[in-house]
């Protein structure tokens, strides 16, 4: 929201609803020296700036399709050995349990289940000396710093995120942030919460993190390079927007401006050029005294 310091002068401004009468009235106010010293007017450049618009979403992380593992038998069996337990970590290829065979020998034949991936035991439901069989889980391996984080967009911010863009998250309980961009969104809304599921790849790989471990995240919905003034410098009247641009001598133009993105204190707007000298303080003043001819004191 735009701001402007409020005196008793622009409370009287802002009261007159003459509006049309603005297009007759000239867009310059001429202010002596004593004038611009009581008002105590401060001026800034106009400059080109980057302005971002970004949306803040919420979610929690989880593993991409293939970041994760089950381990299955593939014979029918009793297990007889078990090398690994929840919280190893364990390499492509490892062993990780024993299946006896059920056929007959002399020993019994044995089959070691090997890991499928590099990863960490996220469970183990196998229990030893069990009957096992062909789709039996054994294990089930994770690799933990290859998650994604899974956000919902509702409806009102659906057009304004696609795939590609960058995101900022902060993780509960982790002090650094993390950067990631939206790597996949759901082709429909979700019925039951209202809102699109996005999923948002991290840009380094984070041991820190687990399943399910809660976040938000910040992501750029608008970039755009556009000329620029501190948000103080605009006078907004019944939704118009305005800036006063210093020409000289005294001079002041009341110059109205289309407002574009806004960030860190800036407002990005169309109907000014760079290099344009406007006022941030004591444009209130001025814009009462604009709306009045000069008529009002300037310490009223």
């Amino acid at each position: 929201m735009i701001k402007t310091p409020v005196t008793a002068a622009i409370v009287l401004a802002l009261t007159l609803t003459a509006i049309p009468a603005l297009a007759q009235r000239s867009p310059v106010v001429h202010l002596s020296s004593a004038k611009r010293q009581a008002l105590g007017l401060k001026l800034v450049h106009a400059r080109m700036r980057t302005l971002h618009a970004r949306r803040t979403f919420y979610g929690d992380f989880t593993l991409p399709p293939n970041a994760e593992a089950v381990v299955t038998p593939r014979i029918r069996g009793r297990v007889t050995a078990l090398y690994v337990t929840v919280g190893d970590r364990v390499r492509r290829g490892a062993a990780l349990a024993r299946v006896q065979s059920l056929l007959v020998g002399s020993p019994p034949p044995s089959v070691i289940v090997r890991a499928p991936m590099d990863g960490v035991v996220a469970t183990r439901p196998a229990v030893l000396g069990e009957a096992v069989a062909p789709g039996t889980l054994l294990y089930r391996l994770i690799e933990p710093h290859r998650l994604w984080l899974k956000a919902y967009v509702y409806q009102q911010d659906i057009g304004a995120v696609h795939r590609g863009q960058e995101a900022r998250i902060q993780a509960l309980g982790v002090t650094t942030p993390l950067r990631g961009h939206v790597v996949m969104v759901a082709p429909r809304v979700n019925p039951r919460r209202g809102a699109e599921t996005i999923w948002i790849a991290l840009a380094h790989p984070q041991v820190t993190l687990k399943p399910a471990l809660f976040a938000r995240a910040r992501i750029t919905v608008a970039t755009a390079q556009t000329v620029a003034v501190p948000s103080e410098a605009v006078v907004d009247v019944n939704g118009r927007h305005a800036v006063f641009v210093a020409i000289g001598h005294g001079r002041f133009r009341y110059t109205p401006v289309t407002l574009g993105l806004r960030e860190h204190g800036y407002c990005g707007t169309s109907g000014l050029k760079v290099g344009a000298r406007v006022v941030t303080q004591g444009n209130g003043e001025l814009f009462a005294l604009w709306m009045t001819g000069g008529k009002l004191k300037a310490d009223s």
